[in-house]
């Protein structure tokens, strides 16, 4: 694991060399239209004929920069590969006084439009006006939405102020969330699905280079929203340069330095004792963030040369409360006679040793204290009393609070070398740490595994390049390096402790030290020990390299060039059969007989006690697993100014993604279900990319227009196809190196685990030496091999496996309204081809058959699912979106997303069928999709103050002056659910339904734990059963055909702004996240059978961690101060 370690960083560290090198060397910078924009027009005379050879100069009024170029023979001009800025038109033409047009911004990757007007005069005289802000999307055909800087820094974002929350603005978008533990992903990346697409379909460039990690499907650096330019995002038909991705194209760009020294210093903090109490929850868990930062730009050089640099610490505390079962200090003591009358305790030591016949009772239900391990006992000591009484369940209350401190900082150059060159180069560094105390301290325990502390150290570096051979040839280039190494380890890693209380064989080094884990029935598990997942050591690398190469011809904007990204993937974590330190589990048979009752809480502690475990294991690995994988992108694309009202966009792009491949032999391997093999990469004559074909014409059409009516109305429409990269993740688990698994099991149920025939298994006696899986010189393992893990044969990759593909359309209608207004209506769709789909190989293909339908179990009497990844099915996608915005002008912005739009598919993201036997039932709508979707977003300068309409002066402009007032309203239907039942089906892989006998009433009731009021009427229900009431049938209920609850939030921000002196400003800051304090609920209970059926219970988590659905949490309250100069 040190080296590892050691060695990515050295060799992130000469890539950063090597970047400085090529920095010193080249002469300038390169971006494409993704991170950039580009400005055009059309010169026109005051009888509206065009006017060539005119001189057009642009200036970008922050750095002094500029370009210029002479219009063509149509009197069109076009800069592409512009920074991100505002700037200033100039035209002059010999017979025409010079029109100069001021204040065009430019946003990243957008087109704007400038025309100008020459009047007859003396070029000596000049004519300027002021640039209205661009309403129309007017020479491009893409969906998406552009984010002005005002939005990102003044709305409600939350807590760690993320860029990607702005998502939640985008039609077509779910409501972002948090996935994976604070562990996994303490960066705190957010994801949404966009237009009914997976979350493997969305892309993010940090400043045109790969930001994302692509095993956990993350964000891989988030920086600071102060510190960002300008957020775009595209969700439609991106232009031909643009790939990778089939949902959001999301690119985000740093500040630049200017020619003025400009900078801010800003605090935020969150407490919960300002916010309300989760809904069902008795109290508020101790919650506090603080967030401190600045950013500052300026020149080095002015008109040349320019810097930026930022700076974010997290301080995040976040309390857990938890209500917990542990053992009563009798049972502690071997004293269950309390409860003889309703668990009798039996002495494993007599009677038959494997079945459990004949056993005999401890007299008075009371284990002598001669017969109780000592290793129970030191185990016991580390669990707490009872705090709530003297009941057996639910007796103990606690709580801990998780500490994330994460530093993060950017820091930027912009250099003009001459005239035609320019580059800037980047480095942006994040390291968060995450620490969560065990419920029991070191000893973890309590029902919470995860007690660890995780380091997450990410680093990125960039370069980039511009060089302009004339004003109609441009070249760019963009080299870049992402590093993301995160490492958790259990809290007391590095320690003995197994060994300590008398386990031996577990600590064998550093990646098996700590304790092992506890499993007994009745209690929170582990009782102590840590998650089988800890620890681990994760490391991705992603190089980008980019090269665009842009001709102006004519009326032709004509682009090509390539994007090579190349992924270096380390993971080590053996997660499986227990862990590397190994778990034994106490059940409740080995303290009783057969036909005996049983409780848990009675007799699975006992059976702890005596140490009579029912099975230990754990799991090692044979080498670190990596992987590598390399991805080309080719494109060719024509931006035609057809007219000077018609745009047409041809592209062609290639996507080529050869099979990943191990770092070293035996890093892969594959299971072969014809034949119950396992085929390891690398081994005897087994290519390394295990012989997946490799696919050469993964050709992607693009086609898009864009018509202007008139000056306030444009149509556009698009059409492109998207190919979908293998999940890389599926790489690093599911078709992981061959693990040794040492797992140890009972003859019977009722039995001791036994580590040889004979031999039984017990704390006392420990772990034996681990079992080492051989690997035969010919690479293929035998399925039922000892010690092979199940999970390497439960999981193939298909040789023949071919990239799916999305077909992606809109046509949209956009009409420029009065007020700065401007409504667009959408129709937008797509088709995916060979949507992956995990499918279950061996699932039963008769009903009601049991293990004996299984296909591979005919076979090889295997009763496993086995998972090949992937199967292609088709999604369909339709939806109308409607956007009514306004842009910031007149103290007032407004944005609105609606969609109302319908997601179809066979699974959601990449799982597998619900019905094996009717497939098509399969086909309904994905979990994510939600019918109607609304979110608005508002910044309005309240009308008080100076040069304002009222309380210009005085103790009104005091009081009431310099105010704004921000929010963000959310109103959304609910998510689809599948109704189940209790009823087996008896048919391995595929789900039943019950059957519906009438309309299904919605009630509304929302009855909480424990509570009685129903969401929906359950009485038009019952079983799936045939008349004679014993026979199962499939139901004849389909998957996700009833809406749970739906959603609605509104977060709100309240601030005030204030000079200090001539060049500082101040500003107070109110945010509340759910002002209104509404609860998402979750879905309803829908398994007929269960005692909730037809019951809410709980309410969807809110953003941070709420493992994969966007909810809202309770209100909560943040304040901010924040100097700007």
């Amino acid at each position: 694991m040190q080296v590892l370690t050691f060695r990515g960083h050295c060799l992130f560290s000469a890539f950063v060399v090597l970047i400085l090198i090529l920095v010193a060397l080249a002469p300038a910078r390169l971006e494409a239209q993704a991170v950039t924009g580009s400005l055009l027009g059309l010169v026109t005379d005051s009888s509206g004929g065009a006017v060539p050879g005119a001189k057009v100069t642009i200036t970008e009024v922050n750095t002094g920069l500029s370009r210029s170029m002479q219009t063509n023979e149509s009197g069109n001009y076009i800069f592409p590969a512009l920074e991100p800025g505002t700037y200033r038109v100039t035209v002059e033409r010999t017979g025409f006084r010079t029109a100069i047009k001021e204040g065009v911004v430019l946003l990243v990757n957008t087109t704007v439009r400038a025309d100008l007007t020459l009047q007859p005069g003396l070029v000596s005289e000049a004519i300027t006006v002021a640039a209205e802000v661009p309403i129309l999307q007017t020479d491009r055909a893409d969906i998406g939405r552009k984010i002005e800087a005002v939005q990102m820094v003044n709305l409600p974002l939350g807590y760690g102020r993320n860029f990607q929350a702005l998502l939640n603005l985008v039609p077509g978008a779910t409501r972002t969330f948090q996935p994976h533990s604070e562990f996994f992903n303490s960066q705190g990346s957010l994801t949404s699905q966009v237009n009914g697409v997976s979350r493997l379909g969305n892309n993010v460039q940090l400043e045109g280079v790969d930001n994302n990690h692509r095993t956990g499907l993350l964000t891989v650096l988030i920086p600071p929203i102060e510190a960002l330019e300008t957020v775009d995002v595209s969700t439609s038909n991106y232009e031909a340069e643009l790939g990778r991705a089939g949902g959001a194209v999301m690119n985000i760009r740093l500040k630049s330095g200017t020619n003025e020294l400009h900078g801010a210093l800003y605090w935020f903090h969150s407490d919960s004792a300002l916010g309300a109490r989760e809904t069902f929850q008795p109290k508020k868990p101790v919650t506090t963030v603080n967030n401190y930062g600045f950013n500052v730009g300026g020149p080095i050089r002015r008109n040349r040369t320019f810097f930026f640099g930022d700076f974010l610490q997290i301080k995040d505390r976040r309390g857990d409360g938890y209500i917990i079962s542990v053992p009563i200090a009798p049972f502690r003591n071997g004293d269950f006679s309390s409860y003889a009358s309703r668990a009798v305790v039996y002495d494993p030591a007599t009677g038959n040793r494997d079945t459990g016949a004949g056993r005999q009772p401890f007299p008075n239900n009371i284990i002598p204290d001669a017969r109780i391990s000592p290793i129970s006992k030191k185990i016991l000591a580390m669990a707490p009393l009872p705090n709530l009484g003297s009941d057996i369940v639910n007796n103990y209350s606690g709580s801990t609070t998780r500490k994330k401190d994460s530093n993060l900082f950017d820091v930027k150059i912009d250099h003009q070398q001459t005239d035609n060159d320019r580059f800037s180069v980047r480095y942006s560094f994040q390291r968060p740490v995450v620490t969560d105390p065990g419920r029991f301290g070191i000893a973890g325990g309590g029902g919470k595994g995860f007690a660890a502390t995780g380091v997450n150290r990410t680093q990125s570096a960039a370069i980039n390049y511009t060089h302009l051979f004339s004003s109609t040839f441009i070249v760019e280039a963009r080299a870049g390096v992402s590093r993301y190494s995160n490492i958790a380890e259990n809290l007391d890693a590095g320690t003995n402790a197994a060994e300590a209380i008398g386990i031996k064989g577990v600590n064998l080094d550093r990646w098996t030290s700590g304790i092992t884990s506890m499993n007994v029935s009745g209690y929170a598990n582990p009782l102590v020990g840590y998650s089988a997942s800890l620890p681990w050591n994760r490391a991705e690398t992603n190089f980008n390299w980019v090269s665009n190469w842009t001709k102006l011809l004519h009326n032709h904007t004509i682009k090509f060039g390539a994007d090579i990204r190349r992924l270096r993937d380390e993971l080590l974590q053996t997660q499986d059969a227990g862990g590397p330190r190994g778990e034994y589990q106490f059940g409740n048979n080995q303290t009783s007989i057969p036909g005996a009752t049983v409780l848990s809480q009675v007799n699975g502690l006992a059976s702890f006690l005596v140490d009579v475990p029912s099975r230990f294991r754990r799991d090692l690995a044979v080498l670190f697993p990596s992987y590598r994988a390399t991805m080309v992108f080719t494109y060719v694309q024509d931006k035609w100014q057809v007219t000077p009202k018609l745009t047409v966009d041809l592209g062609l792009r290639h996507d080529f993604y050869p099979p990943a491949t191990p770092r070293l032999r035996g890093g892969f391997s594959n299971y072969d279900f014809n034949n119950n093999t396992l085929v390891v990469a690398g081994i005897g004559n087994n290519p390394m990319n295990l012989g997946r074909k490799t696919y050469y014409r993964n050709f992607a059409p693009r086609f898009g227009l864009a018509y202007r009516l008139d000056n306030r109305t444009v149509v556009r429409s698009g059409f492109g196809i998207s190919w979908i990269p293998f999940p890389d993740n599926k790489y690093a688990w599911d078709s992981y190196p061959v693990k040794q698994s040492n797992d140890y099991q009972a003859l019977g149920s009722y039995g001791q685990a036994q580590s040889a025939p004979g031999v039984y298994g017990a704390m006392a006696v420990g772990f034996p030496p681990p079992q080492t899986a051989v690997i035969p010189s010919n690479g293929i393992i035998v399925a039922d091999t000892p010690y092979l893990l199940t999970q390497n044969i439960s999981s193939a990759i298909p040789l023949d496996y071919h990239e799916g593909y999305i077909e992606s359309w809109n046509v949209a209608l956009q009409r420029q309204l009065p007020k700065n207004f401007s409504i667009e209506a959408a129709y937008v769709g797509n088709h995916t081809v060979r949507a992956p789909v995990a499918y279950n190989v061996n699932a039963a293909i008769t009903f009601n058959s049991g293990a004996a339908g299984r296909p591979l179990y005919q076979k090889f009497r295997k009763n496993a699912d086995v998972n090949l990844r992937y199967a292609g099915y088709s999604n369909n996608y339709n939806s109308l979106q409607m956007k009514l915005d306004r842009r910031f002008s007149g103290g007032f912005l407004m944005t609105t997303a609606y969609t109302y739009g319908k997601a179809l598919g066979y699974t959601s993201e990449d799982g597998g069928l619900w019905n094996y036997i009717q497939t098509r039932r399969n086909y309904a709508r994905l979990d994510f999709d939600r019918a109607h979707t609304f979110t608005q977003s508002y910044l309005y300068e309240l009308p008080f103050g100076k040069g304002k309409r009222w309380a210009r002066s005085g103790a009104g402009r005091w009081v009431l002056g310099d105010w704004q007032l921000s929010a963000v309203l959310s109103l959304m239907t609910g998510r689809p659910v599948t109704f189940g039942t209790t009823v087996s089906a008896n048919t391995p892989g595929s789900s039943i339904t019950p059957d519906q006998t009438g309309p299904i009433t919605v009630l509304h009731g929302i009855a909480g734990p424990g509570g009685s009021a129903l969401w929906f009427d359950t009485a038009p229900f019952k079983q799936p059963l045939d008349a004679d009431g014993k026979t199962p049938h499939f139901g004849n209920l389909g998957r996700n055909n009833f809406d749970g609850p739906g959603l609605g939030n509104l977060d709100v921000s309240l601030f005030r702004k204030f000079q200090i002196g001539e060049k500082i400003k101040g500003e107070l800051r109110f945010e509340s996240l759910n002002f209104t304090n509404t609860p998402a609920f979750a879905n309803p209970n829908t398994t007929l059978g269960s005692v909730d059926f037809g019951k809410v219970t709980g309410t969807l988590a809110g953003l941070i961690s709420n493992q994969g659905v966007g909810g809202t949490g309770p209100r909560s309250i943040q304040l901010g101060v924040k100097l700007s100069f």
